[in-house]
């Protein structure tokens, strides 16, 4: 029963990965660069984890785990720089990106390509990932109206949000907790957070792409600034 639940959830789940970048196609976003860089980290999600079903052995399988871990966090962080409009963050993420790739490669070359390499970078990665994340989302919350545009980066933010802080439980139980729980209890965490944060996520795409009708009255005002605008320039 068990074994049913976690393929109908990991199958839905994976399923939802694909969703995103439909909807950036259907309501053409794609100009939008953030929402297009959002897409695009979850339609690598669904990629990497369709491998999952594929059948490889245990120390290819090790070893795709190790890579993916190491460049997906800093992978989110590149995405922030381009997505963000605080100087801060683009001075952050711009130099947090880089440096904790190199220090996990730097780490796996002495140490190996293993999981267990990974133990307290990653854990330090996902320190760093849900600062950001919390950071991005006070900023949004600061301005006193909110334009759809940043609507649905909040969305978005908050399903991340939610995404890895549940990475940071099944981090807690693989590395420091290890027969608390098992593999498969681990990925059916991952599967569920995933069908939670999604469909936020989901109405974050749904909300950039509505299109919202120009008021009669703001439509007047608009054409009365831009033959204004016109007047000045001809005078």
């Amino acid at each position: 029963m068990k074994s049913l639940i976690y393929q109908i959830v990991s199958i839905v789940a994976v399923g939802l990965y694909f969703v995103p970048v439909l909807i950036v196609i259907a309501k053409k976003l794609w100009p939008a660069v953030p929402f297009r860089l959002f897409a695009l980290y979850w339609l690598v999600g669904a990629l990497a984890n369709v491998v999952e079903f594929i059948p490889l052995s245990a120390r290819a399988m090790d070893l795709y785990t190790v890579i993916y871990n190491l460049l997906d966090i800093p992978f989110v962080l590149i995405i922030f720089y381009f997505s963000t409009t605080s100087v801060a963050v683009k001075r952050f993420t711009s130099l947090m990106a880089p440096a904790l790739v190199a220090v996990g490669l730097v780490n796996c070359i002495f140490r190996g390509f293993t999981t267990d390499t990974l133990k307290y970078v990653l854990g330090a990665e996902l320190l760093i990932v849900l600062g950001v994340i919390v950071w991005e989302i006070i900023l949004k919350l600061q301005k006193i109206k909110l334009t759809r545009h940043a609507k649905g980066l909040l969305l978005i933010c908050a399903a991340l949000l939610f995404e890895y802080g549940t990475f940071v439980v099944i981090y807690i139980f693989d590395y420091f907790l290890p027969g608390v729980s098992s593999s498969a209890d681990s990925f059916l965490m991952y599967y569920l957070s995933s069908l939670i944060a999604l469909p936020v996520a989901i109405c974050g795409f749904l909300i950039r792409g509505i299109k919202v009708p120009v008021p009669e009255a703001d439509r007047f005002e608009n054409q009365y600034s831009r033959h204004a605008e016109r007047e000045t320039m001809n005078a």
